[in-house]
């Protein structure tokens, strides 16, 4: 047994954050709640009458058996509970799990005389009737998962105790009190120790008993533990990945998550469940209708006003804004949601995920499908349209679901962006995947919503002047490949299987019609040509350069001759579906001969395009062409995004962690037009990153390289991932990231 340092007059670590974990709390508990629930200003467990023990008595002191040290031992139950990269110096402990306390008491403990039991304490009201006071008693061999202690070791007034708390246990921050009691002939004494450090349970995918256990090292190292990651934007024909600093270890991180469980009124035992703690985070990021939420969302193009969403490098900074200015963060769109949520569920112990689907269907609840509208001249009209978007990212979480019937347990997909709204808040999920998968929308939890997402079709209108439609064409399926890293490597791993049945199966086929007849759901009728002999293909798309070649071939498979009058509209638009103006169209007529094909192109310069979109936004293609001799109708949509530059970061010299050392970040500009206004950040575990530093020189030509170096201090030893993003003017979401190796000095 280690024999503890005797105590001595010191600022406690919990004395060091409270302030700030005070500041965190007065931001999410503003609510007025008088009138509304019983209130009390401080915890009752301490003031209360009925539950303090007997003090001290002089006369009698000799007697007490009085804790005068006690030694949580973080370091040691820190790295056997894989919380030892946590930032916040307290105990931090993943529940279910053993742990070990080291107690020097006044005088030697007797074990005829002497009684010991722990009490854990945790809540703003805490009593034993709701669970947030825990006894603890001595226990002849301690047992995983339920709560006890076992003397494990005693020399003299020194004890080791073992310590096991609940698998089930409530997450967040205990206070700790030591009961001991002493038996004489001349009666009993009691005392009461309150340890000065607060101790954090958080949940255990370790553990088997634990709703959030997950099998294999792999999983958990990287759902729970991997601190970067990887997010997949761009358009299914073209995406792309870029790097994410999640920084659930960092300081904020954990004072954050466990401030917003405080904020979210979740009653004290329903903080054990997963399911619960979930969905509080989830609703927690959108600010549109909370005023304590997270994030502002915009997809404006215009944010001068604050930071642009594409601008942040990892989640710690927007927690760390979110603290200091009191307010929703501005700005951020779905990925930055999903990915602060992601940051937040780990921070827990809850093993979690960014995933991404896209040509991802806006529709609250399954009842129609989504609408392209063209005037009867075939333009388009898109303020009449619905939204299909380029990409939409969500969170996927880890744990059983005993709220439900079995067979729902797994992945859970929450949407922290959701345009709906669900009983009464900007929330959506966790919905079971498997549920989403087997089309079990009557499962609760925002599934429709989820479902629509992926199964949810196009159809194209024509409409007349006096505003009468015409459903002519189908659109193309939605919801493809559906992304996520994969474990353990810099990887996309494609999960749609998971989620839907692959299109044109009897297993599709059967979910979607039980869907429809659930939510009906109603296909309007489409006219029918009834000569259809003109085969449609676009092809093309941008080069590396930026310049976009599209081509409509058209190919006529009689032996009579057609004419198609064909429109073809290159339009900014937002991954959104959202377009602002048109950048550029064509409008003509091609003559296709019998049995043979011609072809209708639209081509776009980068220089021609560039300065008429924002850099957040894609170029999307409207073609719609018909044919004069039979009244054949087809129309299609068609999102591009552009190359990136090609963008480096490399290391120079050693780290050493709390010394300054450099990286170079390394950008190729590859498109055919300059970037201005270049602004680059770096984060990573444990650094003191550096956000938004301009480039020095303010103009990179076509085909130029340049090296920009930049300073960071490290907090934290080990293997580290740096995360670097760019932007300028012309393009963002440009992105690299580097290993480190950080040293001890």
């Amino acid at each position: 047994m280690a024999t503890p340092t005797r105590g001595k007059n010191r600022a406690t670590i919990t004395a060091k954050f409270a302030n700030y974990y005070g500041n965190v709390k007065s931001l999410l508990l503003g609510n007025e709640l008088a009138g509304r629930r019983q209130t009390c200003e401080e915890n009752p467990f301490n003031t209360d009458i009925e539950t303090r023990l007997t003090g001290f008595k002089e006369n009698k002191k000799e007697n007490h058996l009085k804790p005068v040290n006690v030694d949580l031992c973080r370091s040691e139950n820190r790295d056997s509970h894989h919380t030892s990269e946590y930032e916040v110096p307290n105990l931090i402990v993943r529940r279910g799990q053993t742990f070990l306390i080291n107690v020097e008491f006044s005088r030697d403990y007797v074990a005829d005389q002497d009684s010991i039991s722990l009490k854990f304490v945790t809540g703003s009201r805490p009593a034993q009737s709701r669970g947030s006071v825990i006894p603890v008693r001595p226990v002849e061999e301690v047992q995983e998962g339920q709560w006890g202690f076992k003397m494990s070791g005693l020399k003299g007034s020194f004890m080791t105790l073992t310590v096991s708390t609940g698998s089930d246990a409530i997450i967040g921050r205990y206070e700790l009190f030591i009961d001991t009691t002493h038996k004489d002939e001349q009666g009993e004494e009691r005392w009461r120790h309150k340890h000065m450090d607060d101790i954090f349970v958080l949940f255990n995918p370790w553990h088997k008993d634990d709703a959030v256990h997950m099998m294999g090292d792999l999983d958990r190292k990287e759902y729970v533990l991997n601190e970067t990651g990887r997010l997949w934007l761009g358009a299914l024909e073209k995406h792309f990945v870029r790097p994410w600093y999640f920084g659930q270890f960092d300081y904020i991180s954990l004072i954050a998550a466990i401030s917003i469980l405080d904020q979210s009124e979740i009653a004290g035992q329903a903080r054990s469940s997963p399911t619960t703690v979930a969905r509080a985070v989830c609703r927690s990021l959108n600010h549109t209708d909370r005023d304590w939420g997270i994030l502002y969302a915009s997809w404006s193009g215009r944010y001068d006003d604050a930071t642009a969403p594409y601008a942040w490098a990892g989640s710690p900074s927007i927690l760390e804004e979110f603290v200091r200015t009191r307010n929703g963060v501005k700005y951020g769109q779905c990925w930055t949601m999903a990915a602060v949520a992601t940051t937040l569920l780990r921070a827990l112990g809850i093993p979690a995920r960014c995933v991404t689907c896209y040509r991802a269907v806006h529709d609250s609840d399954y009842s129609a499908p989504i609408s392209t509208h063209w005037s009867m001249d075939m333009r388009p009209k898109t303020e009449m349209d619905d939204a299909i978007w380029n990409y939409h990212v969500w969170t996927e979480a880890w744990f059983k679901r005993t709220d439900l019937p079995p067979g729902y347990d797994g992945w859970q997909a929450m949407d922290p962006t959701p345009m709906e709204c669900s009983e009464g808040v900007m929330t959506c999920g966790p919905a079971p995947v498997s549920a989403i998968l087997r089309g079990d929308l009557h499962i609760g939890y925002d599934t429709k919503y989820i479902f629509a997402e992926l199964h949810g079709g196009r159809v194209h209108w024509q409409v007349d002047t006096e505003g009468n439609m015409e459903a002519f064409i189908g659109g193309r399926p939605v919801g493809g490949a559906i992304s996520t890293k994969k474990v353990g490597a810099i990887a996309r791993e494609d999960i749609t299987s998971s989620y839907r049945y692959p299109e044109g199966s009897a297993e599709l086929a059967k979910v979607v019609e039980r869907a429809q007849r659930l939510c009906g759901w109603k296909y309007p009728d489409l006219t029918i040509t009834p000569k259809s002999d003109v085969e449609f293909t676009l092809e093309g798309g941008p080069d590396k350069t930026g310049n976009i070649l599209i081509t409509l071939r058209m190919r006529n498979s009689v032996g009579e001759g057609r004419i198609a009058d064909v429109y073809m509209g290159a339009l900014s638009a937002f991954y959104t579906g959202v377009t602002s103006e048109e950048i550029k169209r064509v409008t003509t007529n091609v003559l296709l001969d019998p049995n043979t094909e011609n072809t209708c192109s639209l081509e776009l310069k980068c220089a021609g395009y560039i300065d008429k979109k924002v850099c957040d936004s894609h170029v999307t293609a409207y073609v719609m062409a018909k044919i004069r001799e039979t009244g054949q109708r087809f129309a299609t949509v068609q999102s591009y995004c552009l190359e990136r530059p090609q963008l480096e970061i490399k290391t120079e010299g050693r780290a050493v962690k709390g010394q300054t050392f450099q990286v170079v970040v390394k950008l190729t500009n590859t498109l055919s037009v300059p970037l201005t206004e270049g602004i680059i950040s770096v984060d990573g575990p444990g650094m003191v990153r550096a956000a938004g530093v301009k480039l020095r020189k303010s103009v990179v030509s076509p085909g130029e390289e340049i090296r920009e170096t930049v300073t960071l201090t490290p907090r934290r030893t080990g293997v580290k991932e740096l995360v670097a993003v760019f932007h300028c003017r012309q393009i963002c979401h440009v992105g690299a990231a580097a290993e480190i190796d950080v040293v001890k000095d």
